[in-house]
């Protein structure tokens, strides 16, 4: 998956709700081509930035792992990341 393939998801599903995968709702949504996660807990959007996006997709690529550990060092979004990868999975998009 590229960044502009899960930049375009991240369009697809902004303002909707999701779950992350530890079963958090959230919205997700795009600012200056990058995404960002709004918790419903908290309602304070959080990005880790384009960087820690574009190194998350690059581990994801190489393992396909869908566990948040495995992406720790990396993103502290990745819990919210991978339901967008989940969703082509699926194809939910």
């Amino acid at each position: 998956m590229t960044y502009d393939e899960l930049l375009n998801i991240a369009r697809r599903f902004e303002g909707k709700t999701l779950e992350s995968v530890t079963g958090r709702e959230f919205r997700v949504g795009t600012y200056l081509d990058c995404p960002f996660f709004i918790p419903t807990s908290t309602g304070i959007g959080r990005s880790d930035g384009r960087g820690a996006t574009q190194k998350f997709l690059d581990r994801y690529n190489t393992t396909g792992s869908l566990r948040v550990s495995d992406y720790h060092g990396i993103t502290q979004n990745a819990s919210y990341l991978l339901p967008l990868v989940l969703a082509v999975a699926s194809d939910l998009i």
